[in-house]
């Protein structure tokens, strides 16, 4: 039965994911969220650091760019006034080289390279026509338009640099930049004024002013640099003086161009002062966004691993028992549950209360569900245990009931059988032998009872059995046995520990052909031998089938050993040839059969192993066999009356009582001509019973009795030869005597209509005491008639001394009882007549466990002595036949039967002496008895008082 439910697998149910799943979609999330900003966080950091570092590659071409403005300034300057030296000159051509390397600078914007090229291109230019001394018009003019585009040039680099010390710096620089173009106006003035000494000093005056200004506000931008701002300061009055001073006269050229030229280096030192803080500053910041980046990236990663550890650390403790709990649970609900619950079915009680735990010692939730799963399995194991304990008692009182009613049947068998042999009307005849059938039937389902509770039967060892005894066994179990139709027998022997069930088992199979097979058709039983040496049996019939899926439903039943199911009440056939299968390694297997090229019926097929035969060595070992090719029955040789019955019929064991062919039924006079009905068997007459080996009838030599019957004479076992069925006595002629009756195919004899009145009588004084062991055993001409094997004290009238004292047959293990009725018997030794105790239902059951069975051995000797009179007693007490037999053949024990004659002086009553210590113990036990049977009384009544 599938108890999984069906699982729904959508990608987007969340239920149906994977416990790992869901545990890294939790961590993953988060995870990714941490990893993208520490990403964005590092990104930002880069891109700062290299802002900085392509602006710091700038930059570093900002201090050029003013140094070339400066120089080239104050060249124009002197070439103006004629005061230019050429060390001015070589300084600007130093300059414009230094600047076309930056302009080159990949790091320069192409917009900024391109004017930086034109302001160096035309300064070039200049400064050639300066070299060659020719006139330069509007020289001040374009002086000042390319400081402009050089200050333009500055800005454009270090405007993109958003740092406020870079800012700072970057406004220093442009502060002292526009006060040295404030001087560079000055000297404007003063080449105006050189030119046209009567021109006004207002743009001289207010480029001095200017300069004043951007002095005060250099002050500022450098605290720290008071001192050149003082110089500044002082510069620009004292060339205020010169030119107070020069009013209507020369003005003093040399004092003014030094002064402009002093002015000019603390400018210069100023610019250069802001340019290296812009470029230092700038480097700096892009070391530090870089470190800052790197510094970023490392914790950002190292956040995030220590994040993926800690996340795989959560997650290995929630995946990690929850596995264990898993597997656990799988193993506890496939293998550990199941291997315990057989090992309770089978006894163990210590299965219920030993059993490991799940893996999983936590006290959190995961622990707690695995502490209730250890719980579910115990109470589960304790269920089991109950359930075995019920379904023991169940069987127990199953094995009980069918016993009892196994030994109703016998009683009924052995009732029915004294009725037989009373009975002489043909018609009443066969209603008795149906009914014998009828309970023969019975209880071959009680053995299936027996089989269904559980219940091991117990075997002993006895002879080997012949196959075909073992198949007509079989056939004689079953309703329509006429049917059966059996083809060659192969030679060999099962073990006669195993006959019984095989017995069993081809019944039950030969049971379901005939009852899904029609009534006109046969059922076949052939034979084969198999690669490994043992015996492959087969019954086939002509039904209707059975389809494909339930046959390897069948067939894996088979093969399952027999498990109780469901389907044991309907199909409790097969359960009991699964059983009786496994119990000694038969294989049973169901197939259709091929009729024509079509299917038509089953082929039921048991494989009996090689171990279960007899080998020839081990049948030398157990005597020589009867091969029964026919079905007839090995025969005994009548003594003289008075003497010990001496068998020479070849040896055999009460197995053998149950392996013989099916009671025929003796056809009345009026019907004689008329098909048979149900249940009886065709007969020729024409066919003779086929006979042992016949005695030799030279006296034969005092039998010495067996060791086993000087030590205690006991019950023999079944292998013993006094159970053998009986054998046609021979004439002076040698032919067998048949007293003029014919026989069937199976060795039964056929009663002829008229030929006799009645059965066989028994001659009085047939069965008296034995002779002495003195006088030789001869046999006799034409034994008298004889008193039949089977016969058995009329249950009703126990008082008969004749049916006391003859030797009965037991049918309860021997399924075919006509054959014996209807063959001439040896006397039968008397025995003493013995009180019965107790009902028969109890000596049955009694018998059946407490039995057991010897073979007892005999051995001749050649010499006589006085006293062999009583060991012919005591051996005649100890051979005597067995009158009842269990259902698997066991000889049951009839009180006071073998006890030898005589007895034994009764010898001084002694004193019976107690033990103190045992009565002290019964005394306890029977107190405790007491007190248990009082507490439990009282338990039980306040129980019946809560019910109420």
């Amino acid at each position: 039965m599938n108890t999984e439910s069906t699982p729904v697998r959508r990608l987007w149910n969340l239920e149906g994911w994977g416990l790992r799943w869901k545990v890294s979609a939790v961590l993953a999330i988060p995870l990714t969220v941490a990893m993208v900003l520490g990403g964005l966080r590092v990104q930002d950091e880069l891109s700062r650091a290299m802002h900085f570092s392509s602006a710091a590659d700038q930059v570093v071409d900002v201090p050029d760019i003013v140094t070339l403005g400066t120089r080239f300034g104050l060249a124009s300057a002197g070439y103006s006034v004629n005061t230019m030296l050429p060390e001015d000159l070589d300084a600007v051509d130093q300059s414009i080289e230094t600047v076309r390397g930056a302009a080159a600078n990949p790091e320069l914007s192409p917009e900024v390279a391109e004017q930086l090229n034109a302001a160096v291109q035309e300064i070039a230019e200049i400064q050639t026509a300066m070299r060659a001394g020719a006139p330069i018009p509007d020289l001040p003019a374009r002086t000042s338009a390319i400081r402009v585009d050089l200050a333009k040039i500055v800005d454009e680099i270090v405007a993109p640099i958003d740092d406020p010390e870079v800012v700072a710096a970057h406004t220093r620089l442009v502060d002292a930049w526009s006060a040295q173009r404030r001087l560079a106006d000055q000297v404007t003035g003063a080449i105006a004024l050189l030119k046209d000494p009567k021109a006004p000093l207002t743009d001289l005056i207010s480029a001095t002013g200017a300069e004043l200004a951007m002095i005060d506000s250099l002050a500022t931008s450098y605290p720290d640099a008071e001192a050149k701002t003082n110089a500044l300061r002082d510069g620009v009055h004292s060339r205020l003086r010169m030119i107070d001073a020069a009013i209507g006269g020369p003005l003093p050229l040399l004092e003014l161009r030094a002064s402009l030229v002093d002015s000019v280096d603390i400018y210069g030192s100023l610019i250069d002062e802001a340019s290296s803080a812009i470029s230092s500053t700038v480097i700096d910041r892009a070391e530090e966004t870089r470190s800052a980046a790197l510094r970023d990236a490392t914790i950002v990663l190292v956040t995030l691993l220590a994040a993926l550890v800690l996340a795989l650390l959560v997650s290995r403790s929630l995946v990690g028992p929850i596995r264990r709990l898993r597997f656990g649970a799988l193993q506890v609900a496939r293998k550990d549950l199941p291997d315990a619950i057989d090992r309770v079915m089978a006894g163990d009680a210590d299965a219920v209360k030993n059993f490991d735990p799940l893996p999983v010692d936590t006290t959190e939730e995961i622990g707690q569900l695995a502490r209730a799963v250890d719980d579910i399995h115990g109470q589960a194991l304790k269920l089991a245990g109950e359930q075995a304990g019920l379904r023991m008692q169940i069987g127990d009182m199953f094995e009980t009931l069918a016993r009892r009613s196994k030994s109703l049947v016998d009683q009924q068998l052995g009732l029915i059988e004294s009725l037989e042999f009373e009975e002489k009307d043909p018609k009443r005849l066969e209603s008795l032998f149906r009914l014998d059938h009828l309970a023969a039937r019975m209880r071959r389902n009680g053995d299936n009872l027996l089989i269904l509770s559980g219940t091991q039967t117990r075997r002993t060892q006895s002879a080997p059995v012949q196959l075909g005894d073992v198949v007509r066994a079989a056939m004689s179990e079953v309703e329509e046995y006429q049917r059966v139709q059996v083809g060659s027998t192969p030679s060999g022997a099962l073990s006669g520990g195993v006959a019984t069930d095989i017995v069993h088992l081809l019944a039950e199979l030969l049971d379901n052909s005939l009852r899904a097979s029609p009534p006109d058709t046969r059922v076949r039983i052939t034979f084969a031998r198999a690669v490994d040496g043992g015996v492959l049996l087969e019954v086939t019939d002509q039904g209707i089938g059975i389809p494909a899926a339930d046959l390897a439903v069948i067939n894996e039943r088979l093969a399952s050993g027999g498990q109780v199911g469901p389907e044991t009440a309907r199909h409790m056939g097969l359960f009991v040839a699964s059983r009786l299968s496994a119990r000694h390694g038969l294989t049973v297997r169901l197939r259709s059969s091929l009729v024509e090229g079509r299917p038509l019926g089953i082929t039921a097929s048991v494989h009996v192993p090689a171990n279960l035969l007899m080998s020839p060595v081990e049948m030398e070992a157990t005597g020589p066999q009867v091969r029964l090719d026919t079905g007839g029955l090995p025969q005994v040789t009548v003594v003289q009356s008075g003497e010990m019955p001496q068998l020479v019929a070849e040896p055999t064991t009460s197995v053998m009582k149950r392996l013989r062919p099916p009671t025929p039924v003796p056809t009345p006079p009026e019907q004689a001509g008329s098909q048979a009905e149900p249940g009886t068997s065709e007969r020729v007459p024409s066919d003779p019973v086929p006979s042992a080996t016949p005695v030799d009838p030279t006296p034969a030599a005092p039998v010495a009795p067996p060791v086993s019957a000087l030590v205690a004479p006991s019950i023999p076992s079944e292998s013993s030869s006094s159970v053998q069925p009986p054998a046609t006595a021979e004439s002076r002629s040698g032919e067998p005597e048949t007293n003029g009756q014919s026989f069937t195919l199976s060795g039964l004899p056929q009663r002829v209509p008229g030929a006799a009145s009645g059965l066989p009588q028994r001659t009085p004084g047939a069965s008296g005491a034995p002779r002495p062991a003195s006088a030789p055993q001869v046999a006799v001409e034409k034994a008298p008639p004889q008193e039949p094997i089977g016969a058995r004290p009329d249950p009703l009238n126990p008082d008969d001394p004749n049916e006391s004292q003859g030797t009965r047959h037991r049918y309860r293990s021997n399924p075919v009882k006509t054959a014996s009725f209807f063959q001439n018997r040896p006397s039968a030794p008397p025995t003493q007549d013995v009180t019965a105790t107790g009902t028969p239902i109890f000596s049955g059951m009694v018998s059946d466990w407490l039995t057991d069975p010897t073979q007892p051995g005999g051995s001749s000797s050649d010499w006589n002595t006085a006293a062999d009179a009583g060991w012919q007693a005591a051996e005649q007490a100890s051979v005597a036949p067995v009158e009842r037999h269990t259902q698997s053949g066991l000889p049951q024990r009839m009180p006071g039967r073998r006890l030898v004659p005589g007895s034994v002086d009764n010898a001084e009553p002694r004193a019976r002496l107690r033990d103190p210590e045992s009565v002290r113990d019964n005394l306890s036990r029977h107190q405790m008895g007491i007190r248990a049977g009082r507490a439990a009384g009282r338990t039980e009544g306040n129980s019946n008082e809560g019910d109420r």
